[in-house]
């Protein structure tokens, strides 16, 4: 009796482990299958180049080396210079594949089912492992694991560990809290939920000055809608940041509660999306503004369409071209597939920016939309522009215009060898705001209203007015000279043919 259940108890156990063999390799096969879709979508993707790809696969683990680059389109016109080289931004990483079905049971214990775990380390090119060890010391300067369920979904963790780093010589100090990150999606890609954390970064320089950075985060919570895009929301938000640089020219900047709310969302084949910015204070050298908000729309956008363009516009990324080239793509592109966007009645607003000053605000709302639009009124400008509808309001205060118009002033003609003083500039600026904006009140161009300048503006069924006033267009005007000169509103007679002809 003992002999046979020792013999049941033997085969039993060879049994187990010849099939958790036999389901090892296979979760190897599928995961390698896993694996090529996941390169594919990063591939896919107008950020980054696939360089070189090699996969090594075994029966209980395997793995993958991938080097990437930093897509060159995506930095040339800031880092091109004629006659050099343009650089090149590369990383190579390597992913430790372990086999489910439990790949965690052996080496930490736990027995949550997998097709697998992959861990990833990436490998630096010498001067950059020199520099992040600075900092890092013998930590990894990033931990990613990204655990696959067996339906191909998967949830992802990025962490990038804490530092504290000080140049006794030189006085720099940087302080990093570090970063923590999870990214649940769906193994086709159609779902996607993010969350990151970085609690906080500041940085110090003897004498020049210091910066901090706090409570940073990021969500997004997307899936696949039914015209190909991405939908649902999106948020980020600051809790603070500070700089201040001493100095001839002292510059101290601090903001408070900075936030950003995107949502897209899909009726049909039509798709509307918002962005709204929230600034509770900014402090600019101790002068206090804020709150501040700006909420901004685009409704009756054809989802289709703009799925086509920007599957077509990374593929453009992808291409090396030229500044003209690319602009002549983007010219083709938009003539060939984009006619749609005006043909479902688009309209685009600023709900409202609404900006508090020490002692006075800003206040500016607009919209523009299309109805009724088909190809063709683009060769009658009268016909497209009774379609078009459009509102502006702002109020905004004299101060601010010569503010703004000084800092421009100062860019352009403040270098010290036009031999121009500041309080020179600052006072040719100031009145050459100051007679402008006289001579545009005059012309009904704007109100001035003390220390504020308004206006108002609309066009609806092809009539324009501006603060009240009915302003002709310019197909209007023609047809007025036409009146004034012929005594008759019917339009003018063709010149009569010459003899003989």
């Amino acid at each position: 009796m003992k002999r046979k259940v020792l013999v049941a108890g033997t085969l039993t156990v060879v049994l187990l482990g010849a099939a958790y063999v036999g389901s090892s390799w296979l979760a190897g096969r599928s995961v390698q299958q896993t694996l090529d879709k996941q390169n594919q979508w990063l591939s896919n993707l107008p950020y980054f180049i696939v360089k070189n790809r090699e996969y090594h696969r075994g029966w209980f683990s395997s793995s993958e080396k991938t080097t990437l680059q930093i897509n060159p389109q995506l930095y040339r016109f800031f880092l091109e210079k004629e006659g050099e080289p343009l650089p090149t931004f590369e990383v190579t990483y390597t992913q430790h594949i372990d086999h489910g079905p439990l790949p965690l049971l052996f080496t930490r214990g736990n027995p949550h089912p997998y097709k697998a775990v992959v861990t990833t380390e990436f490998q630096f090119a010498p001067e950059t492992q020199k520099f992040l060890t600075r900092f890092f010391g013998e930590q990894k300067p990033i931990n990613i694991e990204n655990r696959i369920s067996f339906n191909d979904d998967g949830v992802m963790t990025i962490k990038v560990p804490s530092f504290d780093y000080e140049e006794a010589i030189s006085g720099v100090k940087a302080k990093w809290q570090g970063l923590n990150a999870t990214l649940d999606y769906g193994g086709d890609f159609n779902r996607v939920k993010l969350l990151a954390e970085a609690p906080g970064l500041s940085g110090e320089a003897k004498g020049k000055g210091n910066f901090s950075l706090n409570g940073l985060t990021f969500t997004v919570d997307h899936v696949r809608g039914k015209t190909g895009l991405m939908i649902g929301d999106s948020t980020a938000k600051i809790d603070s940041f500070t700089l201040d640089m001493p100095g001839d020219a002292p510059f101290k900047v601090a903001l408070q509660n900075v936030s950003y709310n995107g949502k897209l969302s899909e009726n049909g084949e039509l798709v509307d999306g918002s962005a709204l910015f929230r600034l509770e204070k900014l402090t600019l050298n101790d002068q206090a503004y804020g709150p501040a908000e700006l909420l901004a729309e685009a409704n009756h956008l054809h989802g289709p369409t703009l799925a086509r363009l920007g599957d077509a516009f990374n593929r453009l990324q992808k291409q090396q071209l030229t500044r003209e080239q690319l602009t002549t793509e983007l010219g083709k592109l938009a003539k060939s597939d984009a006619m749609p966007l005006l043909t479902h009645d688009p309209h685009l607003a600023i709900r409202h920016l609404d900006i508090k000053l020490p002692d006075s605000s800003i206040h500016l709302s607009g919209e523009v939309g299309l109805t009724g639009f088909k190809p063709e009124d683009l060769d009658q400008p009268a016909v497209f522009m009774r379609k078009l509808t459009a509102k502006a309001d702002f109020n905004v205060p004299r101060k601010v215009i010569a503010t703004v118009v000084t800092w421009q002033a100062r860019n352009m003609f403040g270098n010290a060898d036009n031999g121009v003083s500041q309080a020179d500039l600052d006072y040719l600026a100031g009145q050459f705001v100051e007679g402008q904006l006289d001579r545009m009140a005059d012309q009904k161009l704007i109100r001035v209203d003390g220390d504020n300048v308004s206006a108002t503006a609309s066009l609806q069924n092809g009539k324009f007015i501006l603060n009240g006033v009915d302003v002709p267009l310019p197909w209007e005007q023609v047809q007025h000279a036409v009146t004034d000169a012929t005594g008759s509103s019917a339009p003018a007679a063709k010149p009569a043919a010459k003899a003989g002809k």
